[in-house]
């Protein structure tokens, strides 16, 4: 530590011994939490001197100049932010922050700005409800100590090649100075820490990287490294879960994760409660729950700053220029017909769906359909292509969607057009809805993608748009334009907030749903709720759930292996409420 940091702390009352400790203090903290305030630091300070009597006597003043001194000096461990900083630019919760936060190095270097972090601490907090581990002695954090699974995951990392080299002698991308294998392990770490601790989101983690250093997984599997790194992180505090570690908290053995094995499942009782929609609702209410079991699902924890509020898209192209322009590039007609048909039956199954993920499920059930041979090459070529041609989804480079987006050629995104609601390029909330959904942690798999290539709801919807014109007609043979442009909006709108997932958004509209009663005359009654109930249940009873990569929910329900990150938090918070509850008791 600097003379210059030492001399102002000892001026405040602080001995050589006292500084040491703090030091070590700190650091243990921002390892076991991640983000906490020094207030609430200081709570956990004097709960545990209680217990342990070789903690020094500090003051609370001088227990914060330490934190503001240190955290703006050393950037070794921990950074420091002021609470007026904060408030002034970034803190839109309505509650003023009165302390400064104490910040893990991996998260100062990890996100991009001060709201994001703001973004990411208020995240944590709202997850373990400030429920923070008090241990014997938190300066036991402040050092990791190297197990057996950290020496066997940095073993198997250190035998991959990236772009051909070994991965110790690849650069890392986004922390200076250093290679590629610690960024990985960095980044694993850091995203079951702030999942928090769900194993899954470290293998969804695992895989970007893979994909971004185009790993070599030679004589390794996928799955056999995906468990070595889980184990390697098991013992490691959650910050999300304020300093609990997942799996002990959870019950799980160490011994017992593997790849496809990650949760009890009696932690899965309750799933029915995400899907409850009770048909023998008589309140007035029941024209907006329509379509509520999917619109429940609808989940974005992503900052917004990265988000766009309109995309950009380059212009179509006449068919006459297309055909010239896939003949140039080498497509010959049968090619060209299955490409088309994959790619449209993805985006009606899955609505978004990057293109490395699409090509891996082609390489899945390709043999088994005798589909032609494509090549990542060609898979790219088309995507390049058919982003210029008049098809009914987008095929989006990541910048034209995200501000902070670095294009690859291998994760465009297909996006499927009714995603994008009425006001086309500039409705993107449904696509972030299914780009960031995470309660599916796989894509479901079609027996052929391209009995999907055709519309698979065209009866259903058929018949909630002959319905709903019926309804507004005043004779059942006479249907008014303006009625039947009505049923239109109002089905189109609902099948935009039911596929998007959309959470805030009113599944009938309102004003179009009333003015087509007007115009019939007819009343809001049991008997017309009872009826688009019934539609809206034979609507989901056969589809392929956007938000769920594909899966129907009954197929999603009965698999909990397949469960994603958004449905362990679920059960992790959960976890740690019945946790707070039995510590309350005891009080």
């Amino acid at each position: 530590m600097q003379k210059t940091v030492i001399t102002k702390l000892k001026k405040i009352g602080l001995s050589e011994e006292s500084i040491d400790f703090l030091l070590q203090f700190y650091t243990g903290a921002v390892n076991a939490y991640g983000i906490i305030s020094l207030e609430d630091l200081y709570g956990l300070y004097k709960g545990i001197k209680r217990q342990n009597h070789d903690y020094p006597e500090i003051t609370f003043d001088q227990f914060l100049t330490f934190g503001e001194v240190t955290g703006s000096k050393l950037l070794e461990h921990y950074a420091i932010f002021s609470p007026e900083i904060i408030n002034k630019y970034c803190n839109d919760s309505g509650i003023p922050l009165t302390s400064p936060l104490l910040v893990h190095e991996n998260v100062a270097w990890k996100e991009d700005s001060i709201h994001e972090i703001w973004y990411l601490y208020m995240e944590l907090c709202e997850f373990s409800s400030k429920f923070y581990l008090t241990p014997n002695d938190l300066c036991d954090f402040a050092e990791h100590k190297e197990t057996a699974d950290d020496r066997a995951f940095q073993k198997i990392l250190a035998e991959l090649k990236a772009f051909g080299k070994p991965l110790d002698q690849v650069e890392s991308q986004i922390y200076p100075n250093d290679t590629g294998l610690n960024e990985i392990t960095k980044l694993v770490t850091y995203a079951y820490q702030t999942s928090p601790g769900n194993l899954e989101a470290t293998s969804a983690e695992f895989e970007n990287l893979s994909l971004f250093y185009r790993l070599d997984y030679g004589k390794h599997t996928f799955q056999e490294i995906c468990t070595l790194m889980k184990r390697a992180l098991y013992d490691l505090p959650c910050w999300g879960l304020g300093g609990y570690t997942y799996g002990k908290m959870m019950g799980i053995p160490k011994e017992e994760i593997t790849e496809n094995e990650y949760f009890d499942d009696s932690f899965y009782k309750d799933d029915d409660d995400l899907f409850e929609f009770d048909e023998d609702d008589d309140s007035s209410d029941s024209g907006q729950q329509l379509g509520q079991a999917l619109l429940d699902l609808a989940s974005d924890t992503h900052p917004h700053a990265t988000m766009r509020q309109k995309a950009s898209y380059p212009k179509r192209l006449l068919d006459k220029t297309m055909k010239k322009r896939y003949a140039d590039a080498g497509f010959d007609t049968d090619k060209l017909d299955f490409l088309h048909k994959f790619f449209q039956a993805a985006v009606n199954l899955y609505g978004v769906i990057e293109l490395a993920d699409l090509a891996q499920i082609y390489g899945d059930i390709k043999g088994k359909n005798h589909y032609p041979d494509i090549s990542d090459d060609e898979f790219i070529a088309f995507a390049e292509l058919v982003r210029r041609e008049k098809v009914p989804y987008y095929v989006f480079e990541q910048h034209e969607l995200f501000k902070n987006g670095i294009d690859f050629e291998f994760e465009r995104i297909l996006v499927n057009e009714d995603l994008l609601g009425p006001d086309g390029l500039k409705a993107l909330e449904g696509v972030y809805n299914v780009y960031f959904s995470e309660y599916a942690s796989e894509y479901w798999e079609p027996e052929d993608m391209l009995a999907y290539s055709g519309h698979q709801q065209e009866k259903e919807e058929l018949d909630m748009l002959a319905y709903f014109t019926q309804l507004g007609s005043r004779d059942a043979k006479i249907v008014s334009l303006e009625s039947k442009d009505l049923a239109r909006k109002i089905v189109d709108h609902f099948l935009w907030t039911s596929k998007g997932g959309l959470e805030d958004a009113d599944p009938i509209p309102k004003e179009e749903f009333r003015q087509l009663l007007a115009n019939s005359g007819k009343p809001l009654n049991k008997e017309v709720e009872d009826n688009i109930l019934e539609l809206i249940h034979s609507y989901d009873k056969n589809r392929h759930v956007y938000v769920l990569k594909g899966w129907t929910t009954d197929e999603w329900k009965s698999k909990p292996e397949i469960h994603g990150e958004q449905v362990q938090r679920v059960k992790a918070m959960q976890a740690l409420l019945d946790m707070i509850r039995k510590h309350k008791d005891h009080e």
